[in-house]
This record gives structure tokens, sequence and C-alpha cells, in this order.
């Protein structure tokens, strides 16, 4: 038993590795839109376009097809490929001579990423026990927040110091050492098996019909979605505003944003993955782990809005950082509540169908709603233009409490009527 409780330790902690380093990659162009925009001449809607729209389309439409592999196939093996796939693909952004090649390679980044989260979900459910996957999904995720710190600081010291072409260049080739690291020392887990024959056998259409009829999975899926959309817009978003709204220098704003944005999304996320494993344990059942983000995702709203409308960098900063922390309780309870409910080889498909939703709304819509109102009045406000295009994803998190208060009150119904649970 022992050596199973490190093995499943020490996978969470390459999976980790794999999840920063996605993380960190992808946040690398947001930190550098202003200085690519302006070599590749191109505007801020251009820039959501690729570094939000590209990316999270094909990084969540392939992952859909992806997570149905990763149901039946060798998730070492698929990780390892997607790993290399994404790091080759960063390395070339630094070659990007315009819109479409630019486009090409966060294409590429996004299809080689699909295949970390629906892994790293697939074998958690099989490592950890039901009332452990809560914190375990959550250490997992505060991987996100420490790529962003990890990738906003390097990015904003390598650009300032080599430019941004070698900052792609240095940062997507050391993702080859992960790949190393991986073929040496990481197992495949042992797969848990369904007792249902007819569920194992349902075909991708056929499990993604199944699991939209699920009681509440719509509206978890969309709760989580919305919740996201302030999170999501600040890798793109975020050091742009502070270059033309606080003065920030490109060399600091990685270091400025990372900490705070970052360290609050740490700490959100374990602390969120902590109550809502007590809670499961408490009252029977993981639906009772979404209070946590049922409490915490409306309180972000205020928040969001101080961060941008600040006239003081140190109450923006502090702001975000506590935003950061609200908004972190989603992830980690959503996730094992899909999880939970779902067919166990519809696992990885369950938790991929929810990142759809929040990559499409969050990752994809946001940013470009953004990009857009910027651009539409930055004629007349300036560089306060992205500060109210900001502003349109402020009453989002209230939107995200709604839906995810009737996605508990639906499963939590279901699984009342259901001996299943179903």
């Amino acid at each position: 038993m022992n050596d199973r409780i490190r093995g499943a330790g020490y996978t969470l902690f390459v999976l980790f590795l794999c999840n920063f380093l996605n993380i960190a990659d992808r946040t690398l162009l947001g930190i550098v839109v202003d200085p690519v925009k302006a070599d590749l001449r191109l505007s801020d809607t251009q820039m959501s376009l690729v570094s939000g729209t590209a990316f999270v389309l094909f990084n969540l439409l392939m992952g859909i097809f992806i997570a149905r592999w990763v149901d039946h196939g060798n998730r070492k093996r698929i990780l390892i490929l997607g790993v290399a796939l994404w790091s080759g693909a960063t390395a070339l952004t630094g070659l990007a001579q315009g819109f479409w090649s630019l486009g090409l390679t966060r294409i590429l980044v996004g299809v080689g990423e699909a295949t970390a989260f629906p892994v790293a979900i697939s074998m958690i459910s099989d490592l950890f026990a039901a009332p452990k996957r809560p914190r375990a999904i959550s250490v997992f995720q505060a991987s996100t927040f420490v790529g962003l710190v990890v990738g906003a600081i390097l990015a904003g010291v390598l650009a300032a110091a080599h430019g941004w072409r070698a900052m792609f260049l240095i940062c997507g080739l050391s993702g080859f050492a992960l790949v190393a690291l991986m073929l040496v020392s990481m197992h495949e887990p042992v797969r848990t098996r369904d007792t249902d024959d007819q569920l194992q056998e349902k075909n991708l259409l056929q499990a993604i019909g199944h699991l939209v009829g699920l009681p509440g999975f719509k509206a978890l899926s969309l709760g989580m979605a919305f919740a996201g959309m302030a999170v999501a817009v600040l890798p793109t978003w975020a050091p742009a505003f502070l270059l033309r709204s606080h003065g920030v220098p490109l060399a600091s704003v990685g270091a400025l944003i990372g900490p705070a944005v970052g360290l609050g999304g740490i700490t959100g996320t374990i602390v969120s993955g902590l109550l809502a494993s007590h809670l499961a344990r408490k009252h029977g059942g993981e639906v009772h782990g979404l209070l946590v983000p049922l409490i915490a995702v409306p309180l972000a709203a205020p928040f969001f809005l101080v961060f941008i409308l600040a006239p003081s960098l140190v109450l923006a900063m502090s702001s975000a950082a506590i935003m950061n922390f609200l908004l972190a309780s989603a992830m980690g309870p959503c996730i094992a509540v899909a999880i939970g409910i779902a067919p166990i080889r519809m696992r990885a498909v369950s938790s991929t169908l929810m990142l759809l939703a929040s990559g499409i709304i969050g990752g994809a819509v946001a940013p470009v709603i953004v990009g857009v109102v910027s651009d539409a009045t930055a004629p007349y406000l300036g560089t306060d233009a992205l500060r109210y295009g900001l502003a349109t994803m402020a009453p989002m998190p209230l939107v995200a409490g709604l839906l995810l208060w009737m996605s508990f009150v639906r499963i939590r119904a279901g699984h009342s009527h259901s001996p299943a649970g179903a």
C-alpha cells in the first residue's frame, strides 16, 4: 500500500510538472503582446485571435478526440507525444513572420497541450479514491498558477534581455527535458474497469450525449466556464493593461503580475480542494464540494472591478490576488464532481467537455470581446480603452454562481432519487 501511495504521489508530481510547462508556455505570448504586435504589425483583434481564439478552439476541439483516445489508449505515450509537440511549436513561435505563421504555431501548441488535462484527470481518477480526488485535482490545478507565475517572470526577463523570438526558442526547447524524464521514470497506472459493458462500448458521440444528459452536467460545465472568464483574459490582456494604464516596463510586468495573480490562484486552488474534500467526506458525496465555489466565485466580481479601475498599482494588484484566490475555487471541485458522476470510461471525455465549455467561453470568446471593445473605444478613450474592454468581464462571476447553484440542486436531487448516483 505504501508503494502504491508513493507511486500515486510521484505520478501526480510528474503531471504537475507537465501542466506547469503547459501553462507557462501558453502564457509567454501574453507577456509580449505589445512587442509582437509591433514587430508583426498586428491589431489588438488579431492578437486576440491568435493568442486566444485560434489556440483555444484547436486545443479544445482536438481535446475531445484526444480525450476519447485517453479513455482507451496508453496515457503515458499520449502525454509524451503532446509535450514534444507543444514544446517544438513553442520554439517555432520565435520564427513567426506574420499573422498566419504566428497563428499556425499557436494552433500546434494548442493541439499538443490538449493532451495534458485529460491524461491527468484520467490518471488521477485511477490513482486516488473519490474522497481524495478534489484535493488531488486541486494540487494538480495549482500547477496552473505556478506556470503563470514562472512563465510570466521568465517571459518578461528573457524578452527584455534577448528579445521575444529568443525567449520562445529557449522556453520551447527546454520542454524536451521533461519528455526525457517521463520516458525513463513515469508508469502507466492500472485502469479501473466499468461494470457496465454497454457504457464501455459507446462511441464518442454516444458518450457525449450520455454525459450531457446527466442531471446538472450542463449547468456545471457552464458555471465553471463563466467562473473562468475573468481569469482567462488575464494571460492575454493583463500585461498589456499594466503597460498601457500603469506604465509598467516590459522587464517588470511578469515579475509584478505573476506573483500577485499566481499566488492568489495557488492558495485558492489548494484551499478549495481541501475544503471540498472535507465537505465530500462529511456529507458523503462529492457534490457537496460545490458549496466552496458557490460562495467564493460571486465574491470575486467586486475585486475584478477594483483591479481594472484602481488608480493605484498596489491596490490593483492586491485586488487581482484576492480575485484569483476566489475564482480559483471553481476548477478542482467542479472537475471532481464531473468525473464522479461520469462512467469510468468516460472520465477523460467528461473532464474535457468541461474544459471545452470553459475554453470556448472563457479562453476563446472572452479575450476577443475584450480586444474588440478595446479597438472600438480606442479612438475615444486612448490607452484607457483596454481598461473598459476588461470591464465587460466583471459580471461573469455572478452568472457563474447562479449556474453552479442550479447544478448543485440538480445533481443532489439526482443522487437522492437514484441508488446509482446518476
